[in-house]
C-alpha cells in the first residue's frame, strides 16, 4: 500500500514539474517575439512657427513594434510637461508626424532633453535636440 501511494506522490509531482516547464516555456518564448510597441524616432525639434508665432515640438516616428502606441505625456526637462489629450498614437507598422504646440518660451541654439510616455508605460526615449535658428 505505501508503494501505491509513493507511486501517485511522484506521478503528481512530475505532473506539476511538467506543467510548470510547459508555462516558463511558452512565456519565455512569448516574451523574446513579443514587441509591444518599439518607436524608432526619426525626427524631433523643437521650432518657432513664424505664422502663429508659437513654439512647437515636431517627432517623426516609425512604430515597429505590435501594438500602437499611445504618446499622452512629453516633457521638455526642466521646462515643461504636458498632458496631450486626446493621446497622439502611432499605429503598428506606419510612420507618422506628429505636432505639438507648446506653452513656454525657448531659446534658438539651445539644447533640451525630451521625454516621451506612452501609455504603456515607457518613457520613450530621451532625446537632445537644438532648436533651429
Amino acid at each position: 500500500m505505501n508503494t501505491f501511494f509513493a507511486a501517485i506522490i511522484i506521478l503528481g509531482v512530475a505532473i506539476a514539474i511538467t506543467i510548470a516547464a510547459v508555462v516558463w516555456i511558452t512565456t519565455t518564448y512569448h516574451s523574446m517575439i513579443w514587441r509591444p510597441e518599439i518607436l524608432k524616432i526619426i525626427e524631433i525639434e523643437i521650432y518657432r512657427n513664424t505664422t502663429d508665432n508659437n513654439w512647437w515640438l515636431y517627432i517623426k516616428a516609425e512604430n515597429m513594434g505590435e501594438n500602437k502606441a499611445e504618446i499622452y505625456k512629453l516633457e521638455i526637462y526642466g521646462i515643461e510637461i504636458k498632458e496631450l489629450k486626446p493621446p497622439k498614437t502611432i499605429d503598428p507598422g506606419k510612420i507618422d508626424e506628429i505636432y505639438i504646440k507648446l506653452d513656454k518660451e525657448y531659446v534658438y541654439g539651445t539644447m533640451y532633453t525630451v521625454k516621451l510616455y506612452l501609455k504603456s508605460g515607457t518613457v520613450y526615449p530621451v532625446l537632445e535636440k537644438t532648436i533651429r535658428v
